[in-house]
């Protein structure tokens, strides 16, 4: 998340929350640790999938859903 808002700023060259929104809204990719983000004009996440798993203690993982 800070570094969507960091890059937000820097592409507006602004600290106000409203232009921050609105460059992040043009679907811009921004490169993060996990990859590049975009949102759509709806403030919505573009295509981001994660997964939520079970460790157990041998090591292995069961996806929980």
């Amino acid at each position: 998340a800070l570094q969507s808002l960091t890059t937000g700023m820097e592409r507006s060259g602004s600290q106000e929350p409203a232009d921050i929104v609105k460059d992040l809204k043009t679907g811009k990719p921004v490169d993060t640790v996990m990859g590049p983000l975009s949102w759509d004009d709806k403030g919505d996440l573009k295509g981001f999938e994660f997964g939520v798993f079970e460790w157990h203690a041998n090591g292995t993982s069961t996806p929980i859903k």
